[in-house]
C-alpha cells in the first residue's frame, strides 16, 4: 500500500475526477462519505467548499489522497461490499494515524487499473472550522503506510536494485564494472581464500592486503589488473571488502603480517607476473609480505637500497681544511647562515 498525497485549491474538479461515475472504464463508485451532501458531484464540492469559507485565508483547502494497493492483493479486495469495506476501513485507519479527525470527506473507488485503488478526499477546514495540519505529513505518511501494511498484511513491493547499464559506461566507470564482474564470478566458484587468490591470479587480478601500522594485522583489501586499481571497499562495499570476504571465505589463519619493516604500506600477496614470488610458495594465498627475488640481481638490490638507507640516516657533515693547517669544524649549517647574512647585509653606496 502506498499514499499518494496532493493539495489542491477547488474542490469541484477533484470530486469529479474522483466521483466520475459517468465514465466506463473508471466505474468508479461513492464507497463512503461524511458530512456532505451526495445528491450529486455538485452538491459535494458546494458543500465542501461552505466549510471551506470559515477560514478565507487557507489558499488550499482541499487534500486529495490516492490509497494504491499491490495487484498481489487483489484477492483481498474483491469487486463486491466485502472489497469496499475493507477498503475503507484502511482508509479511515490511515486518516486516523494521520490525525484526520472531525472533517467532511468522500472515498471512491476505481476500477480501472489492474492494481486495487480508491481516493480519498477531505476538508483541511474541520467542523469546528480548525485547520487540519499537514506539517511532516509525507514523513508521517511513509510510517503511516508501514504501520497498516504490517497490521493487514498487505504485499510490499521489494526495494528494486540500480540496473547498470553496461552499453553506457566509459572509461574509469567501464574498467570499474568489468573488474568488479570479473571479482563476484570468481568469488562465487569459490569455497576458500586460496581457491579465490589462485582463480584472480589466472584471470589476471592480482590482490594486495593493507595492514594496520599499530597491530600489524590485515585491515582492507585491494584488487588491480592491466587497467585499475581499487580498494575493495571502493570497488563493492557490501561484498570485496576484508571483512565481507572472510564472511564468504572463512577465517584467515593467520592475519598478521610476519614482516615488521612493512608496517602500514600495502602487501603484495600475489603477482601475476614479473620475476618476483613470496619466500611460502605452498599456498595460494601468500600469508608473509616478504619478497624474494629470483634473480640473481636481488642481491644487488638489497645492498642498494641498503646503501640508500644508511646515506639517509648518516650525519650530515663536510670536513674540510682549513688554511696554515687548521681545520674547519663548521657544520654544513653555518655555511648557509653566512649565506643568509650576506644576503640580508646592507651595503653603503660609497662616494
Amino acid at each position: 500500500m502506498i499514499a499518494k498525497i496532493k493539495t489542491r485549491e477547488s474542490f469541484a474538479g477533484i470530486v469529479d475526477y474522483a466521483h466520475d461515475y459517468n465514465n466506463d472504464k473508471k466505474k468508479a463508485r461513492l464507497i463512503d462519505y461524511k458530512d456532505v451532501c451526495i445528491i450529486s458531484n455538485k452538491s459535494i464540492a458546494d458543500s465542501f467548499t461552505i466549510q471551506a469559507s470559515m477560514r478565507m485565508k487557507i489558499a488550499k483547502p482541499v487534500k486529495h489522497i490516492s490509497l494504491g494497493f499491490s495487484p498481489n492483493d487483489t484477492h483481498l479486495f474483491t469487486d463486491d461490499k466485502e472489497g469496499d469495506e475493507l477498503m475503507v476501513r484502511i482508509a479511515k485507519d490511515w486518516m486516523q494515524e494521520m490525525g484526520i479527525t472531525n472533517t467532511q470527506y468522500i472515498i471512491a473507488r476505481h476500477l480501472d487499473t489492474e492494481h486495487p485503488h480508491c481516493h480519498l478526499v477531505f476538508n483541511r477546514i474541520d467542523n469546528d472550522g480548525n485547520v487540519i495540519s499537514d506539517s511532516r505529513e509525507r514523513i508521517r505518511n511513509m510510517a503511516v503506510c508501514k504501520l497498516l501494511n504490517k497490521k493487514y498484511g498487505l504485499y510490499v513491493t521489494p526495494s528494486k536494485s540500480r540496473k547498470i547499464h553496461e552499453d553506457r559506461l566509459r572509461g574509469y566507470e567501464a574498467k570499474k564494472h568489468k573488474l568488479r564482474m570479473d571479482i563476484n564470478n570468481i568469488l562465487d566458484k569459490s569455497s576458500n581464500w586460496g581457491e579465490f587468490c589462485r582463480l584472480l591470479k589466472e584471470a589476471g587480478i592480482s590482490i594486495r592486503f593493507f595492514t594496520s601500522s599499530q597491530t600489524n594485522t590485515i585491515r582492507g583489501i585491494s584488487f588491480a589488473n592491466h587497467q585499475i586499481s581499487i580498494s575493495g571497499s571502493k570497488l563493492e562495499p557490501k561484498v570485496l571488502t576484508y571483512g565481507q570476504l572472510c564472511f564468504k571465505l572463512g577465517e584467515r589463519e593467520n592475519t598478521e603480517i610476519s614482516s615488521p619493516n612493512m608496517e602500514g604500506h600495502y602487501q603484495s600477496f600475489m603477482h601475476t607476473g614479473g620475476s618476483s614470488k613470496h619466500s611460502n610458495d605452498n599456498t595460494e594465498c601468500m600469508e608473509s609480505s616478504t619478497i624474494e627475488n629470483e634473480s640473481s640481481g636481488s642481491t644487488n638490490s638489497s645492498a642498494v637500497g641498503e646503501a640508500l638507507i644508511e646515506l639517509m640516516l648518516q650525519p650530515h657533515q663536510v670536513q674540510t681544511g682549513g688554511g696554515g693547517g687548521d681545520s674547519d669544524n663548521r657544520g654544513w649549517r653555518d655555511d648557509d647562515r653566512d649565506k643568509d647574512n650576506n644576503k640580508n647585509r646592507t651595503y653603503k653606496r660609497r662616494r
